[in-house]
């Protein structure tokens, strides 16, 4: 009986498995996007009353409500863009305004 010619057959499991490992595959996972982590942090009674008034003043200027925390990533915002300096002359005044 004459052997047939296996040009026309189907791949082999382990032909198959060893494409799969070659091609690269899409993750089943996801990436996950960076959001937005609650951060927690103790101010005073008077930086508390500092972060109040701004957001009432900003309030009356814009004409709506700001939130502490629009205020905070403003803050944020301007440190960044702000002389290092003067950044750092500020952040000691507010730590050790306390203390005098």
């Amino acid at each position: 009986m004459p052997k047939k010619s296996l040009a026309d057959a189907a791949p082999s499991k382990l032909e198959r498995r060893q494409q799969e490992a070659t091609t690269p595959t899409r993750g089943l996972v996801k990436a996950r996007r960076k959001t937005s982590q609650p951060t927690s942090f103790r101010l005073s009674v008077t930086q508390l009353e500092r972060l109040q008034r701004l957001c009432d003043q900003l309030g009356e200027a814009a004409g709506r409500p700001i939130s502490q925390t629009e205020v905070i990533k403003g803050l944020l915002f301007m440190g960044e863009k702000t002389n290092t300096k003067k950044l750092l002359e500020a952040i000691k005044n507010a730590v050790f305004e306390g203390d005098l």
